[in-house]
Formats: C-alpha cells, structure tokens, sequence
C-alpha cells in the first residue's frame, strides 16, 4: 500500500521501502528535483540521486555536497522498485522523479514548466498512476500572457529605457530566470553586465552547452542582471528597474519581493491553465498536491477535471515558493 507525508522533504512509503523527494536532510534513497536551494538538502546521510547538472549547480553553492549522478531517463533499479529522472522543463538540470512499485507508477513533479525554455530541455510527459506535483500558482487568477508575448513586451520595454539614456537593471533567480535574462539579451543584440553569483552559475550553463554571452567585470554595459531581491536603484545612478516573476501579476506580491519600477510575468513555472492541462496529459487516478496553493489546486482538480485530488501539505512550513532569498 503506498502512502505520502509531508516533513523531511515529500516521503512516499510502500511496504518496506522510505522514498525521500526533496528532502531537507538527505536519508533512505533520496532525489533532488533541481538545484534551487528550497528543494535542495542540507543534511546528509546517504547520497541523494540527482542529475549532473543539478549536481554542478548545487556543488556550486554548498562544495560539500555528493551525490549519486545518474542521466536522464536512465532506470535506476532498488529493491522492490525502478526509478527514473525525467526532464522537467524548468530549469537546467531539473527532472521529474518516475518511480514503478508494486505495479503502480508514481511521478514527482518537482518544479516543472510546459512553455518552451530558451536554457533548458523541454519537459516530458509520462502518464503515471498517481501524481504529486508542485501548486505553485495552483489558482485560477494566475494565468501568464503567451512567453512570446511577454518577451517581446521586456524587450520593448528594456529599449525605450536604453534609448532615453537609462541603465537598466533586470532582477531575476540566480538559478533559471538569470540565464534566461542573459540569453533573451543576447537574441536581441545586447551583452548585460551581471553580478557574481549569477555569473558562476552561468559558467555552469556554458559548461553544459547553453551559450551565454555577458561582460567580464571590467568591462561597461548598460544592462545589468542580478539576484530579483537585490533591485535597488542606487543613489545618483539613472537606472530602471525590472523583476521577472510570475507574481507581478498580482503587484502586492511583486511590492514584497522586489523594488522594481516594473515587472514582467516571466516564470520558470506553468500557469493555472498550463498546470490543468499537464494533469490531464499525465492522466493519473490520484492527485496529491504541495509547494504552494495545494489546498485551492486539489480543489479545481476535482471540480474541473473530475479526478481525485488531496493537499499534500507543504515541507516548507507554507512558504512553498514565495521565498526569493532560496532561489
């Protein structure tokens, strides 16, 4: 019989078998979604299994972190079950979890993304038994403009700021929405400036085979990409400043995350519609949710899809996504 809790990361039980997902301290057989550090562990009893790109970024932050280092969609055996990562679209390196136990299959979804990434693979769809996936914006207010859209209105915007002999600052996640700032610049003729952290994690992408151009730091640009909870304008310098963030749609969560002059709904992760359409595609018999709104998103599972759906509960206290400081 399997069972889900919440507490140590996202623990899946079925007969003898623990199986910690994104687990704070690292035990039993354990996975790592991806490299942003809210569902990276700290602790570490036994070496979680990760892809070699999550494992790259996150040495990057913690030198002390190991792992077991397995491919994509490479099946990895245990007793009394088969595990796999799968891409997950959101960010470099990040994969789903497939696990096939006692004749039922179950996907982790860790954080995920359906729109076309410019830095990362695109996600793969696997129908699976049951389903625990993140909620992140799991209600129906939060419906993303198209991503084309949405560039084509930053890079406008971005523009007029240059042609008006404005510096622009561009506030993204070191891990994910820097990179694909970055890429986004290059496509349209411009090299940004960007801060440390974000250009060693950068280096990582480039070591993977994403080209990214940015100045070195002796060198001048007009743009500059830095960490979104850094965006301050400092004093005597004429600068703009923008937060990518799927929560500028609602400003009161963009005025607590960012002191931004705008912001622009790009987001590593799907939309309320996108997060519907991915539960229909995987198609499962039992719906747990968690990482955000799990409570509201099992609700509409069940009223529009019409499939069984649970809150899960969150690892992180409630803080499931909101932390910008974690990324």
């Amino acid at each position: 019989m399997l069972k889900f809790s919440v507490g140590n990361g996202i623990v899946a039980k079925f007969g003898k078998q623990t199986i910690l997902l994104d687990p704070k301290v690292s035990d039993f057989v354990s996975f790592v979604s991806h490299a942003h550090a809210d569902h990276s562990p700290f602790g570490f009893v036994t070496k979680p299994y990760c892809t070699e790109e999550t494992y790259a970024l996150i040495k990057l932050r913690d030198p002390y972190f190991e792992a077991n280092v397995v491919k994509e969609n490479e099946r990895i055996k245990f007793d009394g079950f088969t595990a796999r990562l799968i891409n997950s679209g959101h960010v470099l390196g990040s994969a789903q979890v497939f696990i096939e136990a006692d004749g039922q299959t179950i996907l982790y979804t860790g954080d995920f993304k359906l729109s076309k990434s410019l830095t990362c693979r695109p996600i793969r769809v696997e129908h699976a038994d049951t389903m625990i996936m993140e909620s992140t914006y799991g209600t129906p207010e939060y419906i993303f403009p198209p991503i084309e859209k949405v560039r084509e209105q930053l890079m406008a915007w971005v523009k007029i700021q240059l042609k008006n002999d404005f510096a622009v600052d561009i506030g993204g996640y070191q891990i994910g929405k820097a990179q694909e700032a970055i890429k986004l610049l290059n496509d349209n003729g411009i090299t940004p400036k960007v801060s440390e952290t974000i250009r060693r994690y950068s280096d990582v992408y480039k070591k993977f085979g994403v080209k990214l151009d940015f100045a070195r730091p002796e060198e001048k640009s007009s743009v500059l990409v830095k960490p979104m909870h850094l965006l301050k304008a400092l004093n005597g310098r004429k600068v703009k400043t923008c937060a990518l963030t799927g929560w500028s749609l609602d400003s009161s969560k963009l005025n607590c995350r960012a002191d931004a002059t705008i912001g622009f709904p790009l987001s590593d992760h799907c939309d309320f519609r996108q997060i519907m359409e991915y539960v229909e595609r995987v198609s499962p018999k039992q719906v747990y949710c968690t990482h955000g709104f799990t409570q509201e998103l099992a609700r509409e599972i069940k009223m529009r899809l019409k499939i069984p759906a649970k809150p899960l509960g969150n690892p992180l206290e409630n803080f499931g996504q909101k932390l910008i400081t974690d990324f």
